[in-house]
């Protein structure tokens, strides 16, 4: 059974095949600020340009659901328009920030797609980013899993590294990280109470830390220790998705 599924399957389009497309869509979206204004909620621009693209002849469908399973475990998201193929996010925010940068970038990653956009409706003028890869599955299915501080006393934690590499084999590297938290989890049967919680306890004196980080990546590993050190927690297991080197540590009292 693939991993990932589609309700509708994105197209692999050239950056010329996706600017053909783009600009008929953009002119909709402009037409459709212009008409509405910029106070309606995101859902609403949502159906509306997907109304408008539709009359001028695009082929458009809204909330396509990728599904991503593993050994039974399903996740679910849906991209906001899918447009003769493009990925279209939608937002009706201040300004477009990087986590909506990383949330179309982890679609085209599911979709094996190159190429997306973000629109932004709520500021007075429309305003948008191109989102690009040059990733594609192949290339997401090179990784490195790195154990060198790895060594827990708790028992439980001994079957990350195998359940980590059982994922990758199938996913691939470079995907939200908190897909991989929500995955890991879910096979270590932890109750996970959001996907923003920062420390998961998985044992009476264990918590379980996940990060996306490059280079900052070692000052938090100085804080952790001192949040470690300060706590009533014996041990802290951390792992760090730096795109495709996955680090896993084991911290103590005695560092």
């Amino acid at each position: 059974m693939m991993p990932i599924k589609y309700s509708q399957t994105p197209i692999q389009l050239s950056q010329n095949e996706f600017n053909e497309i783009d600009y008929q869509v953009m002119g909709q979206a402009f037409a459709l600020q212009n008409e509405i204004g910029n106070l309606w909620d995101e859902s609403d621009y949502r159906h509306h340009l997907a109304s408008m693209c539709t009359k001028v002849g695009l082929e458009v469908f809204e909330e396509v659901c990728i599904s991503i399973s593993h050994n039974g475990f399903l996740k679910q998201y849906f991209i906001d328009l899918l447009i003769n193929g493009n990925i279209y996010e939608l937002k009706a925010v201040s300004s477009i920030a990087k986590q909506h940068d990383a949330q179309t970038l982890n679609y085209l990653f599911l979709a094996n797609t190159k190429h997306g956009k973000i629109i932004n409706f709520r500021p007075d003028s429309l305003k948008w980013r191109f989102i690009s890869t040059s990733l594609q599955t192949g290339d997401r299915s090179k990784y490195i899993l790195k154990t060198n501080e790895w060594n827990p006393q708790t028992e439980s934690a001994q079957a990350i590294p195998s359940l980590l590499k059982s994922m990758l084999d199938d996913w691939g590297a470079y995907l939200a990280t908190n897909l991989y938290k929500e995955a890991l989890c879910h096979f270590l049967s932890i109750p996970l109470d959001n996907e923003h919680q920062r420390f998961i306890p998985i044992f009476s004196h264990t918590i379980l830390h996940i990060s996306g980080l490059g280079e900052q990546k070692y000052n938090l590993k100085n804080n952790l220790q001192k949040y470690l050190n300060t706590s009533e927690f014996t041990e802290l297991i951390w792992i760090n998705f730096d795109k495709n080197k996955i680090e896993l540590s084991s911290l103590d009292h005695s560092a």
